[in-house]
């Protein structure tokens, strides 16, 4: 994992902007001891074990995992965590929009070396919270929704593009 590019505290974030705390423990494949709270489980532990599990747990996808191996119990994942391991690699934001065009309507949560700069695409992409390094996420996340008012092409947002509003008027 590259170094992260703040020297500020990361803090997780909505797409509404609210500073939250983090109530999911990360779970390690070896671990066999319970936690309080909801835990997010590695990609492969989830494989092997989701079936058998009752209630909704989280689901750490990284660079390379193929999330749609867990379409068929993502009833019970309330919660999938999208690791960037560094801001140059971009499977995270294919990641996440496979997850809205397959129906998932739970959170996807942006987590490693997530730059402020990033966030627009993380929006349109579907993720809902981001766990950033910046001085202040709240109003990255506020910038980064203000940055454009119309796009070229469609994403898992519900933002037509301005092609399809053109076509729209002269109709």
């Amino acid at each position: 994992m590259s170094p992260l590019n703040s020297a500020h505290e990361a803090q997780l974030v909505t797409n509404d902007g609210e500073v939250i705390p983090d109530g999911w423990t990360l779970l390690a494949d070896e671990d066999t001891t319970g936690v309080d709270g909801p835990y997010v489980l590695g990609f492969d532990r989830a494989l092997r074990e989701l079936d058998g599990l009752n209630g909704h747990y989280g689901v750490r996808i990284n660079p390379g995992d193929d999330v749609r191996l867990l379409l068929p119990s993502i009833e019970k994942i309330t919660l999938f965590e999208v690791a960037f391991p560094g801001y140059r690699d971009g499977r995270g934001y294919s990641t996440a929009r496979i997850l809205r065009e397959a129906g998932y309507t739970g959170i996807i949560r942006a987590v490693g070396d997530v730059l402020r700069d990033q966030l627009f695409q993380m929006l349109r992409c579907g993720f809902d919270e981001f766990l950033v390094k910046d001085k202040d996420p709240a109003q990255a996340v506020e910038a980064a929704k203000s940055r454009f008012s119309v796009f070229y092409q469609g994403a898992a947002d519900d933002k037509r593009p301005v092609w399809a509003l053109r076509h729209a008027a002269e109709g």
